[in-house]
């Protein structure tokens, strides 16, 4: 009987090594195959067919866009970013290693207009409960939403990816594109050569912002009844890409390679390599403070009205808006002296040249620009001056202006604009021809360019002054 237990506790001893050095860090770790079940977290997914759903077809929580540019949580919205084969699919909600939910329902094509380079369509399932499997026609990198309080999921195509912003070549106004693919392993888009200058800059998919689910189109983004609206553009920083995230901060000049990456696995990732210096700047528009002077303006030839520089797709532009007479002249110039000014034909203005004659009276709109560091300069000139948008102004939206009335000019030489209106609670500011690219907000006492947004505090009928001398802009709400 010894003997027996001797042989029997070393074979004991003998299965537990080899059970403990088959469990090495390098080894396949072996689950019990009577746990059963499907092996993802807890949570939606793109179900292929009769295949049990995989973690790279995941969807989860994503933020969508708020007014003015922000981002904002939204109950029952959840995204991913997945290669999709071509065939039938359902969303599945899979809880404790087990399908509890199936979701499907009716497909059809949509038209969205807000792609320049022309990714206009995109597949959108109205989901029911049990509903139908749906069909996807082509292969290829999908962003994938569903909305739970709309009860719809979308399907964009993901084919080009880019880059924008002030510190481009292109500005804000034009996209640079990148170069690349993507297949079911992944992929990346990328571009050599760029010159990246101090600014911001944001990654965007298929050349646009997002897409607009609101049922009211230009209804406010901050009411979740009225829908929303999906991001197709990225931010953050270049080491932690973020749906919708903020402007990229480009504070190093040079000249950069510039990566996108995505990979089943890790998702979004992007690479900007410095590979040289940038081209040094021979013409600083910080020297150049362009304004409109004549005896067509305010205070004829004795004070400028300034105009207000920034980057439009990398051309060096001045803004502003000028009350003019009905007779007389002006011309631009820079620094409140005669050193540098130009004037003669608006389309293309020359050093010295002539008095140029006022547009009329009231309110004008003012772009000038030079295209080649002060070599040739041109003006536009349009009668569209100031407006309020936003929510909480007269429009009641922020993609609809409400004009403001050119007073003309006071005592004092300010140039006056008024509106009254109903306003409600909400934000609002001042812009000038129906453009982003000159706006105003802030403290309504000294009212600055891209200042932040205003409010009456409470709703009501009110009438909105604004008053700009040539240097400043304030305004009074009564």
């Amino acid at each position: 009987m010894k003997k027996f237990l001797n042989h029997f506790s070393i074979c004991l001893v003998l299965l537990g090594m080899l059970f403990i050095t088959s469990c090495g860090d390098d080894d396949p770790i072996i689950i019990d195959p009577g746990t059963g079940g499907i092996n993802v977290a807890d949570g939606l997914y793109l179900k292929s067919g009769d295949n049990d759903p995989v973690s790279s077809a995941g969807l989860s929580a994503e933020v969508v866009e708020a007014n003015d540019f922000q981002s904002q949580d939204r109950t029952g919205f959840n995204a991913g970013y997945m290669w999709l084969d071509a065939g039938d699919y359902t969303v599945v909600q899979v809880t404790d290693k087990e399908i509890t939910a199936t979701i499907g329902g009716t497909l059809a094509s949509v038209t969205d207009d807000g792609s320049s380079c022309d990714h206009n369509d995109f597949m959108l399932v109205t989901t029911a409960a049990d509903g139908p499997a749906f069909t996807v026609g082509a292969s290829g990198l999908y962003k994938v939403t569903h909305d739970a309080m709309t009860n719809e999921l979308i399907m964009y195509n993901l084919q080009d990816a880019s880059i924008i912003g002030s510190a481009t070549e292109g500005g804000w106004g034009a996209d640079t594109p990148l170069s690349g693919s993507v297949s079911s392993t992944g992929g990346s888009w990328s571009a050599s050569g760029l010159i990246l200058r101090s600014g911001e800059w944001k990654v965007r998919l298929n050349c646009r912002w997002g897409i607009n689910r609101r049922i009211d189109p230009n209804g406010s983004l901050n009411d979740p009844a009225n829908g929303y609206q999906m991001f197709t553009n990225f931010g953050g920083s270049t080491s932690d890409l973020l749906p919708g995230g903020s402007n990229i901060q480009q504070t190093d000049d040079g000249e950069y390679t510039v990566t996108v990456n995505w990979s089943p696995q890790s998702g979004w990732s992007l690479d900007a390599e410095r590979t040289g210096d940038a081209p040094e700047i021979t013409f600083n528009p910080n020297d150049y403070q362009m304004a409109v002077i004549g005896d067509a303006t305010p205070m004829g030839w004795d004070a400028d009205r300034n105009l207000f520089h920034k980057e439009d797709n990398g051309v060096h532009t001045w803004y502003g808006v000028v009350t003019f007479a009905d007779a007389g002249e002006y011309k631009f110039r820079a620094n409140d002296a005669w050193d540098f000014n130009v004037g003669g034909d608006l389309a293309n203005l020359s050093n010295g040249g002539a008095n140029i004659p006022t547009p009329g009276a009231g309110g004008w709109y003012i772009v000038l620009s030079t295209p080649d560091e002060g070599v040739t300069w041109s003006a536009s000139v349009t009668d569209i001056d100031w407006s309020i948008i936003g929510e909480g102004g007269p429009s009641g939206a922020w993609d609809v202006d409400a004009d403001m009335m050119s007073g003309g000019v006071d005592a004092d030489g300010n140039s006056v604009y008024t509106l009254n209106g109903d306003f409600t609670a909400g934000e609002w500011k001042f812009r000038a021809g129906h453009d982003w690219a000159h706006n105003i907000g802030g403290d309504v006492t000294f009212l600055t360019v891209d200042g932040g947004n205003l409010t009456t505090g409470a709703a009501g009928n009110y009438t909105v002054t604004l008053l700009y001398n040539g240097e400043t802009y304030s305004a009074t709400i009564q």
